[in-house]
């Protein structure tokens, strides 16, 4: 039996809810076109701040190694990644409501453990008959750090400058591209501290082919995406465990229209937070 402490909380508009459950699909967007436009630049710049730290007090045999990997960092090889974004808050909370949710809008809770299983599933069906890495996704808890750095992105950078030689499954790349991977995948889990309260956790989703990329509009943008697929032809209720519908002058109304769309052992209640947007 999965508790609540358990799930994972997807917060989306109804419409999207609807495509969701209708597709068994979610689409996972690109990094550059998050909300939180630092994600990617807090990382790069710790590593600039840490490599320049290091470097003032190195000796001649480290010194050389680290102006090199000064100039890849100062103009970085960009790695494509695109992140699934939940959050492990109880799927209730205003400030998620109040930026996702609009006047009608649920929290998707998701089983942890079965969306670690439709990483792998991600993975070997776009890897089939590829060499690795031809397409990869994993699901990790975020960190959160200070905007100055602290010792966990300390941690992180010096293992890469301390280890630069590739892995197996990097030797096709070059050293510039090996150290611009590691960076930016660390970066998709790793978020300014000032997001602490979302207690996020992210599927990011890298190596894809450029047939498998999308797009859709939001806004003023147009947004790179890549499907995720949910396990179509399998219960959704394997999957998604809760919804939790939100203020709407409509409520008790949509947790009907819900249960009766989805299987009954998936659990429908409503927000019990008394706020209005309508």
């Amino acid at each position: 039996m999965v508790s609540d402490d358990d799930l994972l909380y997807h917060y989306t508009a109804l419409e999207s809810f609807l495509s969701i459950v209708d597709k068994g699909e979610l689409w996972a967007s690109h990094i550059r076109y998050l909300n939180d436009t630092s994600e990617q630049r807090l990382m790069w710049d710790h590593v600039r701040a840490r490599i320049k730290a290091r470097l003032d007090a190195a000796d001649e045999n480290e010194r050389a190694r680290l102006l090199q990997f000064q100039s890849l960092a100062s103009s970085p090889w960009v790695l494509d990644i695109y992140l699934l974004c939940f959050s492990k808050d109880g799927g209730d909370r205003l400030s998620q409501w109040r930026g996702y949710g609009g006047s009608g809008g649920v929290a998707i809770g998701f089983d942890n453990g079965q969306l670690k299983k439709r990483c792998s599933a991600f993975t070997t069906a776009i890897s089939h008959n590829q060499p690795l890495p031809m397409g990869l996704a994993f699901l990790n808890d975020v960190k959160y750090i200070e905007p100055s750095g602290d010792e966990r992105s300390s941690a992180i950078i010096d293992a890469f400058l301390n280890n630069p030689n590739p892995t197996e499954h990097e030797t096709r790349f070059s050293q510039e591209e090996t150290f611009s991977r590691r960076i930016s995948l660390s970066s998709s889990s790793l978020k300014h501290k000032a997001f602490d309260e979302e207690r996020e956790w992210k599927v990011a989703i890298f190596d894809v082919p450029k047939d498998s990329v999308l797009f859709r509009t939001r806004k003023s943008m147009v947004v790179p995406c890549v499907r995720f697929d949910l396990g179509r032809g399998k219960p959704i209720w394997l999957l998604i465990r809760k919804i939790i519908v939100g203020p709407s002058p409509h409520q008790a109304e949509t947790i009907a229209a819900i249960k009766k769309r989805l299987d009954d052992q998936t659990v429908v209640v409503g927000s019990w937070i008394p706020y209005r947007d309508w």
